[in-house]
């Protein structure tokens, strides 16, 4: 047994104390009647010895006792928790620079990846999502909801779709606007999910890590496009060329893997994937489940009011037995 205000329990020398003093007082009840009639005149007068209350003194002083020990708050135990379970919650980012229109992927890797947030929206419909487009910078497009219709409507599904966001591929603020699009409450899960092809032209991989973990968000990252060079369109319908080369890309990993394995999510490739609803919706439950743990603080059980009752009772008995003298 421990307490939770060990230092309450200095107020057990009240219960020792106060058996003294009415010890002492009731001793002194007697000693003036004494002196006012003597004994031997008491029965022709019809007087009677004050009673000692020798049990309701001890009554009084194991309630005190009792009392005390309810105040410190003894804990033992485990209690067990039953919360209601809060929201799914889901932040989806899409790579939206201009890599992300290379064909390595069918049709093109913007569109394989828009195809799968589709196929994932749809196979949660109690789950709310948010929407999250990035390039150089990022940019909430849909805020927290269950409208999947909406949130269909607002996902470019090719390069052409106008996403006025500029070119490049920052990192950037780009977790801070997905965990800003989610419900801060306790009981709410939170997980993001970030569609790209990497090639982050920042170094805010870490920030980013430790941004998600404070905000108690796991990270999902998929890998868009393939290990061979694909060139890069120039949206005219040619490709970029920079300094007489083509310009070319591949799906670079590393960023992406530390992402996901800093937040406690996991990494794959979108060719690999399959069903990602399923380990999706596991690392919902996960963090629901953290949530609810946390919430509730789960710890020894709380046991005061086994000592608050039977000290109630106690002091119930003893003024029972007192007005009967005993």
């Amino acid at each position: 047994m421990t307490f939770e205000r060990p230092f309450l329990l200095l107020m057990l020398v009240i219960a020792p104390v106060w058996h003294w003093l009415r010890t002492v007082w009731l001793a002194d009840e007697d000693e003036r009647l004494r002196r006012f009639v003597r004994p031997v005149l008491w029965e022709r007068v019809g007087i009677e010895p004050p009673p000692r209350r020798l049990l309701s003194r001890w009554i009084w002083t194991v309630g005190i006792l009792l009392a005390v020990f309810a105040l410190a708050g003894p804990t033992w135990g485990r209690d067990e928790a039953f919360l209601p379970a809060g929201g799914r919650n889901v932040a989806i980012a899409l790579d939206v620079s201009r890599s992300m229109a290379c064909d390595d992927e069918a049709p093109t890797r913007l569109g394989r990846a828009a195809s799968e947030i589709r196929r994932l929206v749809g196979a949660l419909p109690d789950t709310r999502f948010s929407l999250v487009l990035f390039s150089g910078q990022s940019r909430l497009a849909v805020p927290i909801t269950l409208d999947a219709e909406f949130l269909y409507s607002r996902i470019p599904m090719s390069s052409e779709d106008p996403v006025f966001l500029p070119s490049g591929t920052s990192m950037g603020n780009l977790v801070s606007v997905m965990a800003d699009a989610l419900p801060g409450e306790d009981l709410e899960s939170r997980v993001g999910i970030i569609f790209s092809d990497g090639g982050f032209h920042d170094l805010s991989t870490e920030l980013s890590i430790e941004t998600a973990v404070n905000r108690g968000m796991a990270l999902v990252t998929v890998g868009v496009g393939g290990d061979t060079p694909a060139p890069v369109p120039d949206g005219r319908g040619g490709v970029i060329v920079f300094e007489g080369d083509t310009v070319r890309t591949v799906l670079e990993e590393e960023p992406l893997i530390r992402l996901a394995d800093g937040t406690g999510g996991f990494y794959t490739r979108i060719s690999e994937a399959g069903d990602l609803s399923e380990p999706v919706q596991q690392l919902l439950e996960m963090s629901s489940r953290d949530a609810r743990l946390q919430s509730a603080n789960i710890g020894p059980g709380r046991r005061y009011q086994l000592f608050l009752g039977a000290a109630l009772l106690l002091f119930s008995l003893a003024l029972l037995l007192e007005r009967r003298g005993l």
